[in-house]
């Protein structure tokens, strides 16, 4: 897959395994705003944005109320249990070697995923980090057409990498192909959509992207 260029990482579930922190904060929040919710969704909850999550629970007046709590009790500390998937820094860095431009295509807050990005010491590869802003860009596809647009990718040298049926929405709606990562919260409505590529480690991205 010589042609593409640029490589747009997702980041919960195909850079790093965000579960443990994601679901600790969620069990926080939840319990503060007294909500019992089952717990064997909650995988399904790490890839689109909090918002579209809390709406089902919370009348729209009160969402970003409690998107708020959630992120704050995040940051606290839960942000940090999110362990980068073993191989993933040696990929990028071979990728980077090989010439491919890396960046990274989130529905985490901005300032939060390129703190992460520093935190994982993964930033030395990267040349840029798009990621959510309230009320500017909050969906998959917005946030990817403008990691794009900083880089001057475009639709037929880029290519997303991601784990959710939501990175694979969000690429057919900029235009570009996917490669689905199946070590993340990949089920089976990722499973059924027709991708470029299917990875099962991190390490097949080397063979897909020579």
């Amino acid at each position: 897959m010589a042609k593409y260029k640029y490589v747009f990482f997702d980041l919960d579930g195909t850079i790093s395994n965000s579960y443990e922190g994601i679901a600790r904060s969620l069990d926080a929040t939840f319990r503060h705003f007294g909500v019992e919710v089952d717990k064997s969704l909650y995988p399904g909850y790490i890839g689109p944005p909090l918002s579209d999550t809390f709406r089902l629970y919370f009348p729209a007046e009160k969402v970003n109320e409690v998107v708020g709590w959630f992120r704050d009790n995040y940051v606290e500390g839960d942000i940090y249990r999110n362990p980068v998937y073993d191989g993933i820094p040696e990929v990028m860095a071979q990728l980077k070697e090989r010439g491919y431009v890396l960046c990274v295509a989130t529905c985490k807050k901005q300032e939060e995923a390129e703190m992460l990005m520093r935190h994982f010491g993964i930033d030395k590869y990267l040349t840029y980090v798009s990621g959510l802003t309230y009320g500017v860009r909050e969906q998959k596809a917005e946030i990817l057409e403008y990691g794009m647009k900083q880089v001057g990718a475009e639709r037929e040298n880029s290519v997303m990498v991601g784990d959710t049926i939501y990175d694979i929405q969000g690429a057919e709606l900029a235009g570009v192909d996917c490669i689905l990562c199946k070590w993340g919260f990949t089920d089976e409505r990722a499973l059924a959509k027709k991708v470029a590529a299917t990875a099962d480690k991190p390490t097949d991205l080397l063979l897909i992207l020579k």
